[in-house]
């Protein structure tokens, strides 16, 4: 059982290191685009397609699967990487990243297969995500909806809004996932606007808590087999993590946060991944 337990987990980091090698080939076909957050979130999604969402590949409006909302639009070039390794979307599809009438642009599009929201303007995803967790209970659905914040984005009060109805809603079938790297657009959130203490907020909104090392896939599959926290109110998983994760000169920094990729710059990344270019 041990044996099947660590295969598994083997698995899903496979999948996490396609993620982030798929991230800088696709921002190599745009030219540019934002490494930085799409790294920092690609072992939590590898997770959640391959192990935890209830999904049908074949079918991507399967009325009880279970729902994502990546809030953090700006991290579309690792969702667009997990929806082409689960066989959602074509994965010809990574080399017309923001392209010319390409579905797969710099944040996600409704249109696409498998993308639950059109997302970008920062703050709002966390509003739509209880609103269909409360559409799941006027249905009588048992689908669960997952939404990835930035932590950024947490500067943004329609989250807090979201997170006091969601309170009050008592919507259990709703969890928040915190990419916690700590890093923004313009400097490390500390300097920008701090937001601790970012766990004793949210339970003083009344949320479950609870915090992770975000790319130990151990602990990530554990929080999220432990998912609802309580049958009467929504969890969050603070996952801290690294801002552009596992490539040296894009790691916590937010010069990263979105840059230009040339080829020596592909080149560069693919080694430290693993991956002759």
């Amino acid at each position: 059982m041990q044996n099947n337990r660590q295969s598994h987990l083997d698995h899903l980091r496979n999948e996490a290191l396609k993620v982030r090698r798929n991230v800088w080939r696709a921002l190599r076909a745009a030219g540019s685009g934002h490494m930085g957050g799409s790294l920092s979130a690609a072992d939590i999604l590898s997770a959640l397609y391959f192990h935890h969402m209830r999904l049908r590949p074949a079918e991507p409006d399967w009325p009880d699967r279970d729902r994502f909302v990546l809030s953090k639009g700006h991290a579309n070039a690792a969702l667009g990487a997990v929806l082409a390794q689960a066989g959602i979307v074509d994965d010809a599809l990574l080399d017309q990243f923001y392209g010319f009438q390409s579905l797969f642009g710099m944040h996600p599009d409704i249109k696409l297969d498998g993308v639950e929201m059109s997302t970008g303007g920062l703050g709002h995803g966390l509003s739509v995500g209880l609103g269909m967790a409360l559409g799941a209970r006027l249905q009588g659905k048992d689908f669960r909806v997952l939404v990835m914040l930035g932590d950024g984005e947490l500067q943004e009060g329609s989250n807090w809004e979201a997170a006091m109805s969601g309170a009050h809603q008592k919507v259990s079938n709703l969890t928040a996932i915190l990419d916690y790297n700590k890093v923004q657009q313009s400097g490390h959130t500390a300097e920008m606007l701090s937001l601790e203490p970012i766990a004793d907020k949210w339970r003083a909104f009344g949320w479950l808590v609870r915090e992770i090392d975000g790319h130990d896939m151990d602990q990530i599959v554990c929080a999220l087999d432990d998912l609802p926290y309580a049958s009467d109110q929504p969890s969050i998983i603070i996952a801290h993590t690294v801002k552009g994760k596992g490539v040296s000169f894009s790691e916590d920094t937010h010069l990263w946060h979105s840059n230009a990729v040339p080829d020596d710059v592909y080149r560069k990344a693919l080694a430290e991944l693993g991956e002759p270019s």
